[in-house]
């Protein structure tokens, strides 16, 4: 014998783009990055979290400007480790 229950449960509809407003829902898969961060104790942003999605186009607006803050900070970078976080990684290798 089977019993259910009643189970109401959100599911996402659409998705937009937290800087430009774009909706990243119109695409198959809902293209979009996320941006998250929870500050902790002795930080200036103690107790804060931001949840922030991005469409394609702001993502990599965001990347290039780290790219190049990095660069004026640091001037020219080898990165120490294996792989640079700022250079992604293929999900589907050539």
């Amino acid at each position: 014998m089977k019993t259910y229950k009643e189970e109401i449960r959100k599911a996402i509809d659409k998705i937009y783009c937290d800087c430009c407003g774009e909706n990243c829902s119109k695409h198959i898969d809902h293209e979009y990055a996320e941006l998250s961060a929870a500050w902790g104790y002795c930080s200036k942003q103690d107790g804060n979290q931001y949840d922030i999605e991005l469409c394609e186009n702001c993502f990599l607006d965001v990347l290039n400007f780290i790219k190049d803050k990095r660069q004026k900070v640091l001037g020219p970078f080898n990165f120490p480790h294996e792989k640079d976080p700022l250079e992604g990684e293929r999900y589907f290798p050539l």
